[in-house]
């Protein structure tokens, strides 16, 4: 017997909830720790998210001197979609910051099925960005490339993402 499998409609035919593009400019300072701004647009039609990154960032195509990486995704209370990208090291510094707490809460969810975790803050979602990067470090060539920072998440406790001990 053949497993049943769901016709798919063409993307171009379904009603698609608004996404957002979430950038998270990171930087991090040995003595304050990480800061953060965040940018948000709408995510235009035709354009990929990644680009949308890139140009709320004010990068250019050809600029590989800043880590853009996709951390995570999200559902907003209107049931579109919130994509998050952090950027590292944040190509305004003199802009002013978040500081990022010490230590980072993580945001669990309170019920299995039900991933999406009560009180979910900014700081959660950037807390998340930057161990998910911890998380990557020795294996990702992109993030191993970038000496300042690797030293800034190896200054993170050990535990990372993918890594926290059950209670």
């Amino acid at each position: 017997m053949e497993p049943y499998t769901m016709p798919l409609a063409p993307l171009e035919a379904l009603d698609a909830p608004p996404v957002a593009v979430e950038v998270v400019l990171l930087r991090h300072d040995p003595a304050e720790g990480f800061t953060y701004r965040q940018l948000a647009t709408t995510l235009r039609r035709g354009m990929r998210p990644d680009q949308a990154a890139r140009s709320l960032a004010l990068l250019g195509e050809g600029d590989d001197t800043h880590v853009v990486h996709s951390t995570s995704w999200r559902t907003t209370r209107q049931g579109g979609i919130t994509l998050t990208y952090l950027v590292h090291p944040d190509p305004a510094p003199g802009r002013p910051g978040i500081p990022l707490p010490e230590p980072h809460v993580i945001a669990y969810a309170s019920r299995p099925g039900h991933p999406t975790p009560q009180g979910l803050e900014m700081g959660h979602v950037v807390a998340h960005a930057v161990r998910h990067l911890a998380f990557l470090e020795g294996s990702d060539p992109a993030i191993a490339t970038h000496p300042e920072l690797v030293r800034s998440l190896r200054s993170l406790p050990a535990t990372t993402a993918g890594e926290i001990p059950y209670a």
